[in-house]
């Protein structure tokens, strides 16, 4: 559980899910956002079969079904030995990596997608709709234990809750269409909210929110910077290039070129360590029982302990091979444990890591400021040092996840839209300040206004337009937008003690903005309204008077700050300066309702 954002929530009760059925490894996070109450985010974990103590928050991609094509064990549970007997006992059909079947054709096309053949008669609709009852039914049960008053809460909100599916980037429509049936179905919403209630996120997106929300990577994120997302998955890695349309008053990206999609990743990993122990096992005389069980223990060993810490620095590892006191020296097993090299598991690995990184390479080529390696894959360390060895330098960083037991696109998803949230109430009008600027004479809107020189010898005109917040800005709450300003003095001693500034609204419908407050006559121009007054004293300002020397001789110069926030239910101006390495701030004064 951790803060979604600094202040208590002030909008209505909202549940908001978000949910990410990945090829192997799937999630779900929620926050509710509960007046008053801190704004947290939660990962669902305790899933049935999964021991408590790890407190998993990613769960199998599974679904074991009957010969009557019943769903019979999902997740962590269809991986326990007991349902593993049962299933080979009773004949179950196992359904994974069910989601490349939902993948658009031309993407099927384009990376030769080897698919797994679905039981005969199930349907794909039917395998996510129970996937997803499955979720639903984990999520309410984590949500009923685990907020207070949980159950109450849940049957009062539910109802109305905001589903966020993540989805990869080459899904469009058909799929989006197929996944809300299947939310519909599952329960999750009503089929009169499945429009307004299910929203859909792309992965790479929900994994920048992620990494934004866990890293200091928002502090890079600059309007006009590229970067790549690498979504290194268990069963695919998917590369896109991206750059930053705006940073406010949301994250908006852009696509550079279109995304990659190779079918590498984790699962190719274990394929070829089942390959090997294969050939091990071979040449061992043993049961046919006995090898299906090595290669259970031995894959579950590898899954769980080896392939995330391996990072390729000359340590051997030591694979359980569920075999009691089995040795063979010349095969490198003792005690019923096979030693692996260090050059043997590289050899796993060099597909999926070279496809990786010539993946990355690819997306580069219009420039990247910022990698962000995320996915199950992309909690490999080998991966990560080798991503760094290529990448990482002056000009490029590399960002990992730090939470192993997370799921970037879960988090992200409910990130994303709880971003939206909390930021839902806009400004209804533009809010800025008349300022003077420098006469240029070349400019015909300068001509016929009255020319002045300040302190600086400069000359100017006044009337000029300096915007701080647009019309319609989406705004956090707490948050403030600040501007610089600066005013000039004759003398070192000027009168701060009732500094002002006016803060004026442009209240014209439309975009088109005035640039200037005034026309050439002096008149004020249709729009544009005085919304307050922000008042402080700056009296202690004038030892931090800024000494220059210009055409007239010398002058003086104080810097300031105008910042506009809102608080809990309105928007405040105040004032901001600093003073030997403080920053102080003057009263807020609350702008009127009528006018935000």
């Amino acid at each position: 559980m951790r803060l979604l954002a600094t202040g208590n929530w002030t909008g209505p009760h909202k549940i908001i899910l978000g949910v990410d059925i990945g090829a192997t490894q799937s999630a779900v996070a929620f926050t509710y956002l509960s007046p008053g109450n801190a704004q947290t985010l939660h990962r669902v974990y305790e899933w049935p079969g999964q021991p408590a103590h790890r407190g998993q928050s990613k769960i199998p991609t599974l679904v074991y079904y009957d010969v009557n094509n019943k769903p019979m064990s999902f997740g962590a549970e269809a991986l326990l030995p007991d349902t593993e007997d049962t299933a080979e006992d009773e004949r179950w059909s196992l359904v994974r990596h069910f989601k490349f079947h939902l993948h658009p054709a031309e993407i099927r096309r384009r990376h030769n997608f080897s698919l797994e053949a679905l039981p005969s008669g199930l349907a794909l609709s039917q395998i996510y709709t129970d996937y997803m009852t499955y979720l639903l039914d984990h999520t309410k049960a984590f949500f009923c234990d685990h907020i207070l008053n949980g159950s109450q809460v849940w049957e009062a909100y539910h109802h109305d809750m905001t589903v966020v599916l993540a989805h990869p980037n080459g899904w469009g429509v058909r799929e989006q269409g197929f996944l809300r049936r299947a939310a519909v179905n599952a329960g999750f919403v009503t089929s009169a909210k499945a429009h307004s209630n299910v929203q859909f996120v792309s992965e790479a997106e929900a994994s920048v929110h992620f990494c934004m929300f866990h890293t200091d990577l928002h502090e890079h994120m600059n309007m006009g910077v590229p970067f790549v997302v690498c979504d290194a998955g268990g069963s695919t890695i998917d590369t896109t290039a991206y750059y930053v349309r705006t940073v406010s008053p949301m994250l908006e990206l852009d696509e550079t070129k279109a995304s990659a999609c190779v079918q590498a990743g984790g699962v190719s990993i274990d394929n070829q360590f089942q390959r090997y122990l294969s050939l091990v096992l071979n040449q061992l005389d043993l049961p046919e029982d006995q090898k299906n069980e090595s290669v259970r223990c031995a894959s579950r060993d590898f899954e769980e302990c080896v392939k995330k810490a391996f990072d390729g620095t000359g340590a051997d590892y030591r694979i359980d091979l569920g075999a009691g006191r089995l040795g063979n020296d010349k095969l490198g097993i003792k005690r019923g444990r096979l030693t692996l090299r260090n050059e043997t598991i590289t050899s796993f690995f060099n597909d999926s890591v070279r496809v990786a990184v010539d993946s990355i390479r690819q997306q580069m080529d219009k420039g990247c400021e910022h990698i962000l390696l995320v996915g199950g894959f992309g909690e490999s360390q080998y991966l990560r040092n080798v991503v760094n060895s290529e990448f990482a330098g002056p000009r490029c960083s590399v960002t990992v996840s730090s939470h192993p037991n997370a799921k970037a696109v879960a988090d992200g998803s409910v990130l994303w839209c709880a971003k939206r949230a909390v930021v839902s109430r806009a400004t209804r009008m533009a809010y800025g300040l008349q300022i003077v600027t420098t006469y240029d004479r070349n400019n015909s809107d300068h001509c016929g206004r009255r020319i002045f020189v300040q302190a600086d010898g400069v000359e100017k005109v006044s009337g000029f337009w300096s915007q701080i917040i647009a019309k319609s800005t989406v705004m956090e709450a707490q948050e403030a937008i600040r501007r610089e300003y600066r005013r000039y003095y004759d003398n070192s001693n000027p009168e701060l003690g009732n500094f002002s500034v006016k803060i004026l609204g442009y209240t014209e419908a439309g975009s088109n903005l005035n640039t200037w407050v005034v026309d050439k006559n002096g008149y004020p121009r249709k729009g544009f309204k005085e919304v307050c007054k922000v008042e402080a004293d700056l009296s202690g300002m004038r030892k931090a008077l800024k000494k220059y020397r210009g055409s007239k001789g010398k002058y003086y110069r104080l810097d300031f700050k105008v910042a506009i926030q809102f608080g809990d239910t309105e928007l405040k101006a105040f004032l901001e300066w600093e003073y030997n390495g403080n920053t102080f701030t003057s009263p807020a004064v609350i702008l009127p309702n009528d006018l935000m």
